[in-house]
């Protein structure tokens, strides 16, 4: 399948098609996650809960490092998501002034779902486009894609363009 891409001044720039494609991606994982039960309008911190999925022992003061952002973003995050019921804190035993964050079952629950709605989004697109149009996608995201990107914190470099590029915080 070819997209139907108007040439010449009127065709639309790779760029907001790129951000069109990501919002509606997002719209249907979404949507999978609305219908398992995950349907608040602001959903959770994803890396936030994966970062914590994966030590036991992660301190508001780890993420603020793993996530590169400052100890306060990382508290208030943390804040939030313990009021949305998906950590709770729990005191250090070797250091009184450090918590340790914990994944609630429900976050847990999130996590399974977003997976599985990923995946469901994913397949879903192979089966409508064929995998030859998904590796040529995926050849294309490989080109675009700076090198050293996995280092990069992914969300905060794209608000910072997407302000930067004039598309706003929507």
């Amino acid at each position: 399948m070819v997209a139907d891409i108007p040439e010449g001044d009127s065709a639309i720039a790779l760029g907001p098609q790129l951000l069109r494609s990501w919002l509606g991606y997002r719209r249907r994982v979404e949507e999978r996650l609305a219908a398992n039960g995950f349907a608040e309008k602001r959903l959770p911190n994803g890396a936030l809960l994966r970062l914590c999925a994966k030590d036991t022992e992660m301190t508001v003061s780890r993420i603020g490092r793993e996530l590169e952002i400052s100890r306060q973003g990382a508290s208030k995050q943390v804040t939030e998501l313990c009021e949305q019921g998906y950590l709770t804190l729990e005191k250090s035993p070797g250091d009184g002034r450090e918590k340790y964050v914990r994944l609630t079952p429900d976050a847990l629950a999130f996590l399974r779902s977003f997976d599985r709605a990923r995946r469901e989004v994913d397949e879903e697109i192979r089966a409508q486009l064929g995998s030859e149009a998904l590796d040529a996608l995926s050849a294309l995201f490989t080109l675009l894609a700076e090198p050293g990107e996995a280092r990069v914190n992914v969300w905060r470099e794209a608000r910072a363009r997407a302000t930067l590029l004039g598309l706003g915080d929507q």
